[in-house]
């Protein structure tokens, strides 16, 4: 009896130092996989982000369409002219979430020959607008987007000419409206090229003098930059 209850003892104190030996092996290796875990996160690349604002700049080439004067008494004999012309542009926005963003836009496009029978001129335009973009999912760095904007629109008839006698100048304003489409390239944390396509309409605009007025339409072709504010 007394040697089986000594035997007892012994196998109960062997697996008690077996079992504090395990633990203090795994400490060690405990505390190496956590000094591994920190050295991964202290070396992991950091996750740029922005805070949504962006300021942005454009250049485009412009196909005018012929304007149009309404409530005229007649059908002009000759049909109206005009040049292609050149848009710069600026502006400023933030992006809401991932697929919705908002900007206000200011653009200038240069001025064009405008004729209609004897009458000619330089026409020239300026818009300010607030736009809304939807921007769809991402493939790669490339992020299709499709946009509309209202605002007003201002139009300038320069240098105007009636039978070679210079006749001075007129300009006026009204209702500018565009709708957008395009993609945006990212080339880097905080640059992103916008190479797109505008459709611009210009409504009643008013010229004063007496004069219809007068609505034009345009079809932008447009490359622009965007910087992406931290």
């Amino acid at each position: 009896m007394a040697r089986a209850v000594a035997m007892r003892v012994r196998l109960a104190f062997g697996l008690a130092v077996g079992g504090l030996a395990g633990a203090g092996l795994c400490v060690p290796a405990a505390a190496a996989d956590l000094r591994a875990a920190d050295d991964l996160l202290a070396n992991a690349p950091e996750i740029e982000t922005t805070s949504g604002w962006y300021l942005r700049g454009d250049i485009g080439y412009v196909v005018n369409d012929k304007p149009k004067w309404s409530d005229l008494d007649f059908t002009p004999v000759t049909a109206a002219t005009i040049d292609d012309a050149a848009v710069f542009g600026i502006g400023a926005g933030v992006r809401l979430n991932d697929w919705l963003r908002v900007d206000v836009t200011g653009d200038y496009r240069s001025r064009a020959d405008y004729g209609l029978g004897p009458l000619s001129g330089k026409f020239s335009v300026a818009t300010a607008l607030a736009n809304v973009y939807v921007d769809f999912a991402h493939w790669g760095s490339v992020t299709p987007y499709l946009g509309g904007g209202v605002g007003a629109g201002y139009i300038s008839l320069a240098d105007i000419e009636l039978l070679g006698t210079d006749i001075g100048d007129t300009d006026g304003w009204g209702v500018a409206w565009a709708l957008m489409a395009g993609i945006a390239i990212s080339t880097g944390p905080n640059w992103q090229v916008d190479v797109g396509y505008r459709y611009l309409n210009l409504d009643g605009v008013s010229l004063g003098g007496g004069l219809p007025d007068l609505d034009q339409t345009a079809h932008e072709i447009r490359l622009g930059a965007r910087y992406l504010i931290d």
